[in-house]
């Protein structure tokens, strides 16, 4: 569609110079939104905070005033986050009702202190329960990649809106693969942090032992420069990630690779062998985390929701989401309390293998993005469910609370995706070998073919 958009590195650098103004570059991507439309991305535009917000950068300059690092650039937040003035909707219809924000996500205002621009709140699965992106009550977000096909969930408007060039960057939220699997079906990049390492205030909340706040983007630079933003520290100095060649990686096998298509495994071997040592590692029980990750998600989320008053409003829930709810609250606590000891055993597990790796490797999603609609697909000697199978891979490293790069190898045909998973806090370590693998072309955005 918008290929040529430019990264919000470029952006942030024209205004700087004056070679062209927040307002125009927030006026380009509210056109750009506004063309997206088929792609039902888009919850609701923000054109006229957004439009005030670039008026008053673009006064800033004109005083000769010193300029935030990120300002003018266009970006989009996930509708679980709060926006000033704005309902948070979550993906669910009922809460176009709730009362505006009165304050920003700790998120969002982290990047509008460095000014970037909110310019949509981005469509998601109804209350982040579910995989695929296609919300019963709002409809299916399309992928700009194949408009038939899934952006996966819950973060697939983020994911469109990206991966369709209307933003270089968006808000996504991940609990377990909410960032990663958009980002693999729509050929993008994300990043799930160290669970803990940002704040989670103005947050619809999931699961909160497992939910995380990350950015998505169209290249691994303007990922590392959203996230720099959001801790408030300074950008990167190193935009082709040199250092990270002589990383050792391991490459999850079995309890991980073998359950994604050939394709996918290949993709991951590419990559393994652009790094200095590469070993195998096999985890063929890591079924008991990821059972683990679905009793702590179902407990967690049916209290939740609980506190939010679902008894007096569970008639505004869909069937799919509200039998969720129900399946959760009916769980029992004994079964809660040995899925968070299990939890802290698989942790620290799974911290052990840093002693003799940096990084390591596996897919995101065992298989490209499906086809809208289709209960289960067919796989090489397997048949997988997506509603069930998309996070199948990436539940493992969230209940670890690991820090993961979502890293996009596109090619002929639609992209797989691949994690680059660090040790807690080292978010810097996998975003330098997501700028290497970039640099060395080995992962790349994938260019929308929709229009």
């Amino acid at each position: 569609m918008v290929a040529d958009t430019p990264t919000a590195a470029a952006m942030a650098a024209q205004v700087r110079s004056g070679e062209r103004l927040a307002l125009d570059l927030v006026q380009d991507a509210l056109q750009r939104a506004e063309a997206a439309a088929p792609l039902n991305a888009c919850s609701a535009l923000l054109a006229d905070s957004a439009l005030a917000q670039a008026a008053a950068l673009d006064r800033l300059r004109a005083q000769g005033r010193l300029l935030p690092p990120l300002a003018g650039v266009p970006f989009v937040v996930k509708s679980l986050l709060d926006v000033r003035g704005h309902a948070t909707l979550a993906g669910a219809a009922p809460r176009a009702q709730e009362p505006p924000a009165l304050r920003h996500a700790d998120t969002v205002e982290a990047l509008v202190a460095a000014g970037a621009v909110p310019v949509a709140l981005a469509a998601m699965d109804e209350y982040a329960c579910g995989a695929t992106g296609e919300n019963v009550i709002g409809g299916p977000v399309r992928n700009p990649l194949d408009p038939s096909r899934i952006t996966g969930g819950s973060s697939a408007g983020t994911a469109a809106l990206v991966a369709a060039g209307v933003v270089p960057f968006g808000l996504g939220s991940d609990t377990n693969g909410s960032i990663r699997a958009p980002a693999a079906f729509c050929g993008i990049w994300g990043l799930r942090p160290t669970t803990g390492r940002l704040s989670l205030a103005g947050c619809v909340p999931y699961a909160q032992s497992l939910d995380t706040v990350g950015p998505m983007a169209g290249s691994a630079c303007d990922l590392a420069l959203a996230y720099a933003a959001m801790l408030g520290v300074d950008a990167p100095a190193d935009p082709q990630g040199r250092g990270a060649a002589t990383l050792r990686v391991g490459v999850l096998g079995r309890g991980f690779s073998d359950f994604a298509e050939p394709a996918v495994q290949a993709a991951v071997l590419r990559v393994a062998s652009a790094f200095g040592a590469v070993r195998t590692i096999d985890l063929p029980d890591a079924d008991s985390s990821r059972d683990a990750a679905s009793v702590i998600s179902a407990y967690e989320v049916g209290r939740n929701h609980q506190a939010m008053g679902f008894s007096e409003r569970h008639g505004g829930y869909s069937a799919f989401v509200r039998q969720r709810i129900l399946a959760g609250l009916a769980m029992p606590r004994g079964w809660y309390d040995i899925a968070r000891q299990y939890q802290s055993a698989w942790r620290q597990r799974l911290l052990a293998l840093f002693d003799d790796v940096d990084l390591l490797l596996a897919p995101s999603t065992p298989y490209a993005a499906t086809p809208i609609g289709a209960d289960t697909v067919n796989g090489t000697g397997r048949i997988y469910c997506p509603r069930a199978d998309a996070g199948h891979l990436t539940r493992p490293l969230s209940l670890a609370g690991l820090p993961v790069v979502a890293a996009p190898c596109a090619g002929e045909g639609l992209p797989a995706g691949i994690q680059i998973v660090a040790a807690p806090g080292l978010e810097s370590q996998a975003l330098a070998a997501a700028r290497f693998l970039e640099a060395q072309g080995l992962c790349r955005s994938a260019t929308p073919r929709w229009l």
